[in-house]
C-alpha cells in the first residue's frame, strides 16, 4: 500500500509540475501579447500625431498662401481620409473631397511634365477657375481644419 501512495504522490508532483510550468508559459504568453499590442496602439498614436501635424502644416501654409490651394485641397483630403473621421466631422471639410473629384483626372508628378505645355495651361485654368470658384468655401474650411486639429493635437500630446 505505501508504494501505492509514493507512486501516486509522484504523479502528482509531475503533474503540479507540469501544470505550474504550463501556468507560467501562459503568463509569459500574455504578457508578450500585451507588449505587442501596446506597442501597435503606440504607433497608431504616433501615426495619428503625424497625421494631425501634416494637416495643421499644410492649412497654415495654405492660410500664409505659401502652399497651391488645390495642390493643399488635394493633401488635405488625403490625410483627412486617413483618419476616417466619421461623416459629420468630415462634413467640414466637404470642400476638399469636391475639388479632390473635380481634379481627379489632372495628372500629377511624371504625368504633369509629360504634357505638352498647351495641355498644361488647359489644366491650370481649370484648376484657377475650381479656387476661384470655392474661394470662400477654401478659406473656411482651412480655418476649420487649423482649428480643429490643433485642438485634437493638444489632446493627443
Amino acid at each position: 500500500m505505501t508504494t501505492f501512495y509514493i507512486i501516486a504522490g509522484l504523479i502528482t508532483l509531475a503533474l503540479a509540475s507540469y501544470a505550474t510550468f504550463l501556468l507560467y508559459k501562459l503568463n509569459k504568453q500574455k504578457e508578450a501579447i500585451e507588449q505587442s499590442e501596446a506597442a501597435q496602439v503606440e504607433k497608431h498614436d504616433a501615426q495619428i500625431k503625424s497625421i494631425i501635424e501634416s494637416i495643421i502644416s499644410i492649412a497654415k501654409a495654405m492660410q500664409h498662401e505659401q502652399c497651391p490651394t488645390i495642390e493643399g485641397c488635394i493633401r488635405l483630403k488625403v490625410l483627412i481620409d486617413q483618419l476616417r473621421l466619421d461623416e459629420q466631422l468630415r462634413d467640414n471639410f466637404t470642400v476638399f473631397y469636391t475639388i479632390y473629384d473635380k481634379t481627379a483626372h489632372i495628372p500629377t508628378h511624371e504625368g504633369w511634365k509629360d504634357l505638352k505645355t498647351k495641355e498644361k495651361m488647359m489644366h491650370t485654368k481649370l484648376m484657377m477657375e475650381i479656387e476661384s470658384e470655392y474661394e470662400s468655401e477654401i478659406k473656411q474650411s482651412v480655418d476649420k481644419a487649423v482649428l480643429h486639429f490643433q485642438s485634437s493635437e493638444q489632446s493627443i500630446s
